[in-house]
């Protein structure tokens, strides 16, 4: 079975390249069984490889990256929760150090507030994750090293996942990925990115998940803001090839400065008051070359 020899030779790296996490293996080898029981029948869409090579991968970036166990677990169960229904979140906070479940539940998309304080919802899956930043920073370094590897895989996602996360990767993590100074494969300490973000955050005058997402967005694009943003990304499965809802056309060529990027094709209403837009955008931005996925236009290639 070719999931157990990518956990088989994980483990063997674990082993022989990283010693100091001896006393937490057996708690390392106990993730990788839940990983493996999640993920085992499930293959990437277009290549068919195993999707367990994914997790194992954000693993692997975790440890090179940082020396912290517990970060490098919460790597290995990140999508075990979102990706299979027989293993709930209360099991992951069941079986593991408060860390890692935090950790875990801050990247699982499927749900908008935290499975340990439902009370607490959130507009979209980011805005969930800058809430912690105040509390563990492991839970940004976990999305953006599961970020890292699927900017390099995007071959096995659907079209729209494609575009979804490309667009999302610019906006978002890779201004996130600049601030923290995340090169390849080069050690890092979690306290160094830590003061670094407190610093900005200061700096900033930043006191909210919302603002903080807004300083990102204003980084990648001028005068973009978070309405926009869930437009463009809420709507990825239509918004490159045909808008049918007038009010997301709307507001998308009202905004200041995107409308530059944009040229209609073609505006259709008919008699129903059914409406059509076909849209692409223009050569020199972002957007371009979809179907090379847009992997050329993030620095996480």
């Amino acid at each position: 079975m070719l999931e157990k020899n990518i956990i088989k030779s994980f483990l063997e790296k674990i082993k022989l390249e990283f010693p100091n996490f001896k006393k937490d293996f057996l708690t390392i080898q106990k993730a990788c069984n839940i990983a493996l029981q999640a993920h085992k029948w499930q293959k990437r869409k277009y290549s068919w490889w195993p999707f367990l090579e994914h997790p194992i991968k954000v693993a692997l970036l975790s440890t090179r990256r940082f020396n912290d166990s517990k970060l490098v677990i919460a790597s290995i169960l990140h999508d075990t929760a979102e990706d299979n229904k027989d293993i709930p979140l209360s099991q992951i906070y069941k079986t593991f150090w408060y860390e890692i479940w935090f950790m875990v539940d801050s990247v699982t998309d499927n749900v908008n507030y935290f499975f340990h304080d439902p009370k607490i919802r959130f507009n979209d899956k980011i805005e969930k994750i800058l809430y912690w930043w105040m509390k563990d920073i492991r839970c940004i370094l976990l999305k953006l090293h599961d970020r890292e590897n699927n900017i390099n895989t995007l071959s096995g996602l659907d079209t729209d996942k494609q575009i979804r996360m490309s667009f999302e990767t610019q906006a978002i993590y890779e201004p996130l990925r600049k601030l923290l100074g995340f090169n390849r494969n080069k050690k890092k300490c979690i306290k160094d990115c830590e003061s670094t973000l407190k610093h900005y955050l200061l700096a900033n005058k930043i006191k909210t998940e919302q603002e903080f997402k807004e300083i990102l967005l204003s980084q990648t694009f001028y005068d973009f803001d978070n309405d926009t943003f869930d437009l463009v990304y809420k709507n990825a499965n239509r918004i490159f090839r045909k808008i049918q809802n007038k009010k997301v056309f709307e507001k998308l060529i009202k905004t200041k400065n995107f409308d530059e990027k944009i040229q209609v094709m073609s505006i259709k209403q008919n008699m129903n008051w059914e409406f059509c837009a076909i849209i692409k955008y223009k050569e020199g931005n972002v957007f371009d070359n979809l179907n090379s996925k847009l992997k050329m236009h993030t620095n996480f290639s």
